[in-house]
């Protein structure tokens, strides 16, 4: 719908009046998740004593990491809020995606932390503050940051073994990220597996902390898939003693467990260690994109095993407890990839109908085209049009609605250490806000629990750095 003399600006007003029908802030989300944001110098000396990026996993950047020449890899929080500003926008949280040449620019104006397009305010902006368990650091001298990531995440294997063309999905660069990471010098990185003995230390603080402010506490366990052994160990025999770990600490944490699909005895034996649901990622859908992408994941599990798996998994862990992630967006992605809107949307609903009428929520979380990764290296990849992620994002919340029965509730989760992590919806897509949004489910001090947690936002010295 953009012609050449638009600007981004008028691009997103546009957006707005062609969907009515759907949230503002979930529109703003998904263009900034897709195209990527930058900080000005203000608002990087503001986000001091922020919760500083991870790269757990994936580094969710549209440049990589030898491209910073101001150390925002050490700078700029893990995620932030928009809310406020001239559209009155409602809270949603996004994952930092760093790229220089973005519209979207977070900010400093007139004393306050904003977001601005072209120029323009759009919203204001909040940046979580550091967790009191970052300031901590193992005997070896590794902070508990790199154990446990914003208060939740442990990346138990930091690689992958689906290694090489032949077997790795072509969307990840979670082996290239640690290297890059290694590069850097920036990060500990002692050893690719954390031992279960520093992640329960680890787990058992932050469980601590979230006592003392009588917030909930849940961790979510994911790493690299182990195709092989590692440690002389097969996928489950390793995982397994984590999960137990966890759980027995006296505080009894939620524990959402990430790994490739397996038969259900496997399953049994996770759900018997203190797993409460699992991710089953199955990345894409439509059955020739799953073996272009996931050639390892189709090579040695193959799509019908991964479909028939997850819902023998619901037998295991209950429905709404099985909960595939996928890629949206890299169903469009070149050479291979639907080449209208139109097919990709289809493709995409047919995936929600087909899981959701099976109690199982899948959870489209969005494409970031990381430089370094298969799809980038074979094909130029454009932006996915923004078209695909609203008619996406609605299409899964009507069906959601139509099998809501089956599913999670939105809306229901005790804040924890990190309000917006439980109080909105995640970072890496907006299906969980667009029920947030629709359905008004926030608490009424939500305002209130994500400011007393964020870093100062106005009243900062500095003018206007819009560049």
């Amino acid at each position: 719908m953009a012609n050449a003399t638009e600007s981004n600006f008028e691009i997103l007003e546009g957006y707005y009046k062609k969907y009515p029908d759907v949230p503002k802030e979930t529109i703003l989300k998904q263009h900034m998740l897709s195209l990527g944001h930058w900080f000005s110098d203000a608002a990087l000396n503001a986000c001091a004593g922020a919760l500083v990026k991870s790269y757990r996993l994936f580094s969710y950047d549209l440049v990589p990491m030898s491209y910073f020449k101001r150390n925002e890899h050490r700078r700029v929080p893990e995620h932030f809020i928009l809310m406020n500003g001239p559209d009155n926008m409602r809270p949603v949280a996004i994952q930092t995606s760093l790229a220089p040449d973005s519209p979207y620019l977070v900010d400093i104006v007139d004393g306050r932390m904003v977001l601005t397009v072209d120029g323009n305010v759009v919203c204001d902006v909040r940046v979580p503050k550091t967790p009191d368990y970052y300031s901590k650091n193992l005997p070896d001298g590794t902070p508990y940051h790199e154990i446990v990531a914003f208060a939740s995440f442990i990346t138990i294997f930091r690689n992958c073994q689906y290694w090489g063309a032949k077997e790795e999905c072509k969307f990840c660069d979670i082996n290239e990220n640690a290297r890059q990471m290694k590069l850097s010098r920036d990060f500990t990185l002692s050893a690719p597996v954390k031992s279960v003995e520093d992640v329960v230390a680890v787990c058992k603080y932050v469980a601590e902390d979230a006592k003392k402010i009588g917030a909930g506490q849940g961790f979510v366990l994911s790493g690299g898939s182990i195709t092989k052994t590692l440690h002389g160990k097969n996928e489950a025999d390793f995982y397994v003693p984590y999960i137990e770990a966890i759980k027995n600490l006296d505080s009894k944490p939620r524990i959402t467990f990430e790994v490739n699909a397996r038969p259900k005895e496997e399953v049994i034996r996770y759900k018997a260690a203190g797993a409460d649901n699992i991710h089953f990622n199955m990345e894409a859908w439509d059955r020739e994109l799953f073996a272009w992408i996931n050639p390892g994941k189709a090579e040695r599990v193959g799509w019908d095993n991964w479909v028939r798996w997850m819902e023998d998994a619901v037998e295991v862990f209950g429905p709404g407890q099985v909960q595939p992630s996928f890629v949206s967006g890299i169903e469009m992605a070149r050479p291979h990839g639907f080449k209208t809107v139109e097919e990709a949307v289809k493709s995409a609903t047919s995936c929600f109908e087909y899981l959701m009428s099976r109690a199982i929520m899948p959870r489209p979380q969005q494409w970031r085209r990381e430089p370094s990764t298969a799809l980038c290296k074979e094909a130029e990849q454009p932006p996915v049009p923004l078209d695909y992620y609203i008619q996406m994002t609605r299409n899964w919340y009507e069906t959601y609605c139509k099998y809501r029965d089956k599913l999670p509730k939105f809306g229901t989760r005790k804040g924890g250490l990190l309000a917006e992590r439980n109080l909105l919806g995640p970072v890496h897509g907006a299906y969980g806000d667009f029920a947030m949004l629709k359905e008004n489910l926030f608490p009424t001090d939500v305002e209130e629990q994500i400011n007393r947690r964020s870093v100062p936002w106005e009243n900062i010295d500095g003018g206007s750095h819009v560049q």
